[in-house]
């Protein structure tokens, strides 16, 4: 039996308690009374990264075990690895070895892989981002049946693709993907309000990095960033360096889904976690300036291409927490029981209750220092 003393987060609030934890499970949570005294640590629930490339110098590719591992010491308890575009029969491969090597891991070797997030290919090529247009499909029900596999194969173990809904076979697809258990998250894309809308009341359920590589608001067409403000079917992801997002917009777009419709994500890249100014990763340079990870210009005059994160889940609740566009409570729910939510998980994972998995992180100090990491009981 583990017994952790201190500020408890519990349905969104810290209080003073005592969580218990039996095995892979957490066994009683038991709240104090009175107030929660600032020097007590915080004991709060893993967090849950729906998006994320790489970490600690690893990727999926690569080295997924690495990976986990890395993670779990920034106090990422579960994530689903996130692949970019590639021909579909080739990404489906990929799909398979990562979700092989997922499989194997066991509680005690890091955060726990919960379903594959493919960003793309069906996405817009005039909205791509950082993604190589070489490597994106049209939508098409063909393509998705080699990305997922025979029906008896359990779809590689793909939970979450980002599609842009403007695209044309995107809705069979949709209807597919939703047909076959898949989350389907809306992005990189350039839809305009009213196919964000009806592609939500068609059943997609999340939008990939909100802002970033999609239609933004205007006055008489609010786009697909808007549909994500104001549409409570959806989950957005929202990255939380204050690079991709400002601080300002991060604010409205908290005031206008509460904590509670928003997900924080890491979007990390392969050099996140390392320290490191430049890394390279499929044979690009990529250099890292104030927590984000930028391709270098393309040519003189030009500026460098925003392409990801180098920071963990953890580094963003701080820089949030810090530049008071959120409280502590506001953004680790953000960053757990919210994406718990959005992958039906919400009795699982991300809430420190009775029953749920033991994945358990313990801070100290206003600078939030991680003490302690527990994956399914197991310190890391």
């Amino acid at each position: 039996m583990i017994r952790l003393e201190g500020r408890l987060l519990v349905d969104g609030r810290l209080v003073p308690g005592r969580l218990e934890i039996d095995g892979a499970r957490i066994a009683s949570v038991t709240p104090g009374r009175g107030t929660s005294p600032a020097e007590l640590p915080i004991v709060a629930p893993g967090l849950i990264d729906l998006h994320v490339h790489g970490f600690g110098g690893c990727d999926p590719i690569e080295d997924l075990a690495g990976m986990a591992r890395a993670l779990a010491r920034a106090g990422t308890t579960a994530f689903q690895p996130t692949l970019f575009p590639r021909e579909p029969g080739a990404l489906g491969a990929d799909a398979e070895r990562v979700w092989s090597q997922a499989c194997a891991l066991g509680a005690g070797s890091g955060a726990q892989p919960i379903g594959l997030h493919l960003e793309g290919p069906f996405v817009n090529p005039e909205a791509a981002g950082a993604l190589s247009v070489a490597d994106l499909a049209t939508p098409s029900l063909e393509g998705l049946r080699a990305i997922l596999g025979p029906p008896t194969g359990g779809g590689r173990g793909v939970r979450t693709v980002t599609l842009a809904p403007e695209l044309e076979g995107a809705g069979a697809l949709a209807r597919e993907l939703a047909r076959c258990g898949v989350r389907v998250s809306l992005g990189h894309s350039r839809a305009r309000a009213g196919e964000a809308r009806a592609a939500a009341r068609a059943g997609a359920v999340g939008v990939t990095h909100l802002f970033n590589a999609m239609t933004g608001v205007h006055h008489r067409d609010v786009g697909l960033a808007g549909i994500a403000l104001t549409e409570r079917l959806l989950f957005a992801e929202i990255i939380g360096d204050l690079v991709h997002v400002g601080a300002d917009a991060f604010r409205i777009a908290l005031a206008a889904r509460g904590p509670g419709g928003l997900c924080l994500v890491s979007d990390a890249l392969r050099g996140a976690g390392t320290g490191c100014d430049v890394f390279h990763w499929h044979g690009r340079e990529h250099r890292v300036r104030d927590g984000a990870v930028y391709y270098p210009p393309s040519g003189a005059g030009s500026p460098p291409t925003l392409a990801g994160s180098a920071c963990s889940q953890l580094e963003m609740v701080r820089r949030i927490v810090q530049h008071g566009v959120a409280s502590f409570e506001e953004a680790w729910t953000m960053g757990s029981a919210t994406p718990a939510a959005a992958l039906g998980l919400a009795g699982e994972l991300g809430a420190l209750r009775a029953g749920a998995r033991a994945d358990v992180v313990v801070l100290r100090g206003a600078a939030l220092e991680l003490a302690e990491v527990l994956v399914a009981g197991e310190r890391q």
